[in-house]
């Protein structure tokens, strides 16, 4: 599996590799890497590719949730879930076959049935893995342009 995460916050865009847990979670790891809220689509999509290539290890799962929590945290430049997750878009790219799938997800908020993000059905971007690092950061702009749009915030 090569997922990676990224984030449109506050003041900034956060990309990082998706793992599996040795019990199959999928979970957020470094390298976090925070770029200017203004970066180009060009520089977003090689950020992504890299974070695309540093993923699909197996990890141990972890036994402290809120050490695992503060580095991202930190890396992100917030102190707490809410702070990260307050008005914050998401999109998630999974590498599937020849195809880099693009997914927007809907920002629930940080409390309450449908907290977290969620995958919103019928907006994947396919973009092809071999297509130029600016055709990816264009569909991850259009992505969380979609993941703003659709999130109750």
């Amino acid at each position: 599996m090569k997922r990676a995460g990224i984030y449109q916050l506050k003041d900034r865009i956060f990309i990082h590799p998706w793992q599996l847990t040795e019990t199959g979670l999928g979970m957020g790891t470094d390298p976090y890497v925070s770029l200017p809220f203004e970066v180009e689509p060009v520089d977003l999509g090689k950020a992504a590719l890299d974070a695309l290539k540093q993923s699909g290890r197996t990890i141990p799962h972890p036994t402290e949730w809120k050490a695992q929590g503060a580095a991202r945290l930190k890396a992100a430049g917030v102190k707490t879930e809410k702070a990260f997750q307050t008005k914050a878009s998401y999109v998630c790219l999974e590498l599937r076959g020849g195809q880099i799938l693009v997914d927007p997800s809907r920002n629930g908020g940080t409390k309450g049935d449908s907290k977290g993000f969620e995958a919103i059905a019928g907006f994947t971007i396919p973009v092809e893995a071999d297509a130029p690092a600016v055709d990816l950061g264009n569909a991850i702009c259009k992505g969380l342009r979609i993941s703003h749009e659709q999130s109750n915030l």
